[in-house]
């Protein structure tokens, strides 16, 4: 990829380079060797192609890394965004422009697991689907359900081998933050989305019947339609952070992880105007995770701070987040962040370092529908 390695930190040397020139073909094995590469680079790249420096203007430890070759971004993109082809996975939404329908193609080589393209429901016509989530991977079931968020706070489900209509979830528009993502748990069979300010989840169950107002249903007839969320014992450090991010945006997301583990992350943006056009740039400035509490009850779930995920790598983009072992695929990095969208990068817990990808002037960015495939039951 580049033409000397003189730049590179200590944990790199000549046949490395070698071996991410080989990997890196039009499909390779191992994409995130890519992006480990380039995180890792020091100052710029001998043949001017990457440049990395400190952002000192930024709320926090912050690393600019700045591409200055087209090809080179794209393969970036194609790394964060298409990665995880695990077992020859392919995972496409589009719409077919007659009425609007959306259709779901899945693909894979794996022999346990079959080709699919499932044709959901039409929405209404200038509506787009904000992201998707799965009861699990596509299966030729009745019971089979698909969750999708639309634009603002409206949220749908479907059973497409079953009755396959939009069953249309009521929520009150101050429940769900707009930004937030639609997750599914398989621990506790629900589909979950955090509310505006991350204090409760709002729940859907499979069995989840149109018109359920899963706000006011508590209030009637006593039966909880959504969790609270209790942040204890913070540590004083946690509040600092807090301030310093106070004039951000935040869109909290919820994650599994394979052993059932959830995990609430905040994530914090900062409008950053741009002086070539005077346009705002969206810039991640710090994520912040909470690890909720196994000895949590079913009506409220006890959130602990944390900067110590273990193994395990979050992925947050435009599609369901999702989270696996570091050692699943060689590259990734333990107890991080990989985030795409309007920004791509990686966010270290450990050292609390956001490291964005730029091109020459702005933020790299690519809101194409989906970032992530569903992952495959490789555990």
């Amino acid at each position: 990829m580049f033409s000397s390695t003189t730049s590179h930190t200590s944990g790199w040397d000549s046949d490395d380079e070698t071996k991410v020139t080989q990997l890196l073909s039009s499909e390779p094995a191992y994409p995130f060797l890519l992006i480990e590469y380039i995180t890792n680079i020091q100052n710029s790249s001998s043949d001017g192609r990457v440049i990395v420096y400190d952002d000192d203007s930024s709320k926090g430890k912050a690393t600019k890394v700045t591409i200055k070759d087209k090809k080179l971004e794209k393969e970036v993109i194609e790394a964060m965004t298409v990665g995880f082809l695990r077992d020859g996975l392919k995972f496409y939404l589009s719409y077919r422009s007659s009425d609007h329908q959306p259709v779901i193609t899945y693909e894979t080589s794996n022999p346990k697991l079959e080709n699919l393209t499932i044709h959901l429901p039409s929405v209404p016509t200038g509506t787009k689907i904000h992201n998707l989530a799965m009861s699990s991977i596509p299966v030729q079931d009745k019971d089979w359900v698909v969750g999708v968020k639309l634009s603002g706070s409206r949220v749908s489900l479907c059973r497409p081998f079953g009755s396959s209509k939009w069953i249309n979830m009521k929520f009150m528009s101050q429940c769900i933050n707009p930004l937030s993502s639609l997750m599914f748990s398989k621990r506790d069979q629900r589909f979950y989305i955090p509310s505006y300010g991350g204090n409760y989840l709002c729940y859907l169950d499979l069995n989840s019947k149109e018109g359920d107002d899963h706000f006011n249903s508590r209030q009637e007839n006593g039966q909880p339609s959504f969790i609270d969320l209790d942040y204890e014992n913070l540590p004083e450090s946690v509040f600092k952070q807090l301030a310093g991010v106070s004039s951000c945006s935040k869109t909290d997301h919820l994650v599994e992880s394979p052993t059932g583990q959830l995990f609430l992350v905040k994530w914090f943006v900062e409008d950053v105007e741009d002086l070539c056009d005077n346009t705002p740039m969206h810039v991640t400035k710090k994520f912040m995770v909470f690890r909720a509490n196994e000895a949590s009850d079913e009506k409220k779930k006890t959130m602990i701070y944390t900067e110590d995920i273990g193994d395990l790598c979050i992925f947050l983009g435009h599609s369901e987040a999702f989270c696996i072992p570091a050692s699943t695929s060689c590259g990734l990095e333990p107890n991080c962040i990989y985030f795409v969208g309007n920004n791509f990068g990686v966010y270290d817990l450990t050292t609390e370092t956001c490291s964005t990808f730029y091109t020459s002037v702005r933020p790299l960015k690519n809101v194409s529908f989906p970032y992530w495939p569903p992952p495959t039951p490789i555990y």
